[in-house]
């Protein structure tokens, strides 16, 4: 299963929940983010004594391409799309088999969803076939009980679906990653049992 954590906009934690994901499910990485986070935090895993995780970088789209019609389908691998629109993303969101798209649940936000959709529905109508997004509550207020404000978006927007996992703002996702571990390594915490959530419904939707 093909499984891009994608969104339009930078900032909402696409890396993060790529870099949890990845070490929780045993899979690798496409890193298409510039930024190169997650390179960054695997030399960090690797300089703390743990087993590095396979992350590759396509050097341009025809590779890309390449890489993933060679890809077994009955293999795991995550893809993590940079903040921004462009071939390659597109190309990205195509040929995943589940799209997971990470969004706080803030009136500010919902424009870069909106922007996101348009996307969606270009590549859509572009490609001849319908792509859905599966919006995640990402990084959210843990206390937070009403998200009335995303659920009436996503109810009005075909080309979204919202997540039963809510993925709430936790100290431990950020110092974890700032050590090169990911949740699921910790012995307990509140974030791990979240990603085990979120790992369920992925399989689940898979």
């Amino acid at each position: 299963m093909i499984i891009t954590i994608a969104h339009s906009k930078g900032g909402v934690g696409k890396s993060l929940l790529s870099w949890h994901l990845a070490i929780g499910m045993s899979v690798p990485i496409i890193d298409l983010d510039f930024q190169k986070t997650l390179v960054y935090t695997n030399n960090l895993r690797k300089i703390n004594g743990y087993k590095s995780l396979k992350i590759i970088q396509p050097e341009s789209p025809q590779s890309f391409v390449e890489f993933m019609d060679n890809w077994p389908e009955d293999k795991n691998i995550i893809i993590d799309v940079g903040g921004f629109d462009s071939n390659l993303n597109r190309a990205a969101l195509y040929i995943s088999d589940l799209i997971i798209t990470p969004a706080v649940d803030r009136v500010t936000e919902m424009a870069g969803l909106y922007k996101f959709h348009q996307i969606l529905e270009e590549l859509s109508q572009k490609m001849k076939t319908h792509i859905k997004a599966n919006i995640l509550l990402n990084d959210v207020n843990p206390s937070a009980k009403d998200f009335s404000v995303i659920e009436d978006l996503v109810d009005n927007l075909k080309h979204f679906d919202l997540m039963d996992t809510i993925i709430a703002h936790r100290a431990d996702f950020y110092r974890t990653m700032e050590e090169g571990k990911g949740v699921t390594e910790l012995e307990k915490s509140k974030a791990k049992k979240e990603i085990k959530q979120l790992i369920k419904e992925i399989k689940k939707k898979g």
